[in-house]
């Protein structure tokens, strides 16, 4: 055989395994779902923030609650009541903060390194989520709230707060992702009920040059950057579910820009309309993907709730959740048991 002859057959010849290993390649699993906006005739998310049953205690066990939080009984028959009146009132996707400030649901080491989700944590998702899917409700959890970086205080011997140095450090934050967060995201990846994570709640109060004004551990800009960028990809890793992070305003997105989010989200009350107008167009922003309203009052705001719904439609919002259901600050004021429709 000549030269020539033997070069086409090993040409040939490599096509062909290239073709054969390309065609029996297995399919890549779909990326995570996208949130998209208006125009795909999706329906404008209405929703609310449950936020909690009782703050922090929810999930997970603690000396407080020992026996966990929402499998208790009690609970998830307070849990099936408010899902009832909510679906009344036309909400259908509420806002519910899962770890908190670290007082439940996350095992410390004595040097304070997350080892793992506590005994109690599965069992009370999983109640939640159960209880979630019989009354056609779905969650979006928000995995950190601004105060885990605030100032540590021991209260009737649980420590609440003062986690910041876990996010601040990286071995630390990482033991946080590994340990913690990628166990709860796999177990639950795949859940209908889960709409989305939303990485920490208004991190710019804990962030220095961003807000930064809580007593505590505020960490670097870059620092909590990486932290949000870096628990978005293990988001899209382990679930088919989409990311998100909660700002306390829209002058907080350069926090998140560039970061991966599915859709970006922002809060607002009247104290920031000066900076931060609700009827700024979604536009405007220059956004790549779309924007929730993650939080607007319902008590002591210049305008009804009705109002800022409407107006946030005409913004170009994917959609608005109202704060709150059961808080008793001054900018809750929805009624549970009214037959009052929130839009």
């Amino acid at each position: 055989m000549s030269w020539l002859l033997k070069s086409v057959y090993v040409l040939l010849f490599r096509a062909w395994k290239f073709f054969f290993n390309f065609l029996s390649k297995p399919a890549a699993p779909p990326g995570p779902l996208f949130l998209k906006d208006s125009k795909t005739r999706l329906p404008f998310i209405e929703g609310a923030n449950l936020p909690w049953l009782n703050y922090g205690n929810d999930f997970g066990a603690n000396a407080w609650s020992p026996n966990g939080g929402v499998e208790k009984p009690e609970n998830r028959e307070t849990l099936r009541r408010l899902f009832s009146e909510m679906k009344a009132r036309g909400v259908h996707t509420i806002r519910w903060f899962l770890l908190c400030d670290g007082r439940a649901g996350i095992r410390f080491s004595p040097a304070g390194t997350p080892i793992g989700p506590d005994r109690r944590l599965f069992a009370d998702i999983d109640a939640a989520l159960e209880t979630a899917a019989a009354c056609g409700m779905q969650i979006i959890f928000v995995l950190l709230d601004f105060l885990w970086f605030g100032k540590a205080a021991l209260v009737n011997g649980v420590q609440v707060r003062g986690r910041g140095g876990i996010v601040a450090g990286a071995t630390k934050q990482r033991d946080l992702r590994r340990r913690v967060l990628r166990p709860i995201l796999k177990r639950y990846g795949r859940s209908p009920v889960i709409l989305a994570w939303d990485i920490v709640n208004e991190p710019e109060w804990a962030t220095r040059g961003c807000g930064g004004g809580i007593s505590g551990t505020a960490v670097a800009f870059l620092t909590m950057r990486r932290f949000i960028k870096k628990t978005v990809r293990l988001v899209h890793r382990c679930t088919r579910q989409l990311a998100t992070v909660g700002l306390g305003n829209a002058a907080g997105l350069p926090l998140v820009r560039g970061c991966g989010l599915d859709f970006y989200q922002v809060h607002w009350y009247d104290r920031w309309e000066v900076v931060c107008p609700l009827d700024r167009p979604v536009a405007a922003l220059g956004l790549d993907r779309p924007l929730l309203l993650g939080e607007f009052p319902t008590k002591n705001s210049s305008r009804p709730a009705s109002e800022i719904i409407a107006l946030s439609r005409k913004s170009g919002y994917c959609g608005a959740l109202a704060w709150s259901w059961l808080g008793s600050d001054r900018s809750s004021g929805i009624v549970p048991d009214s037959e009052t429709a929130l839009g």
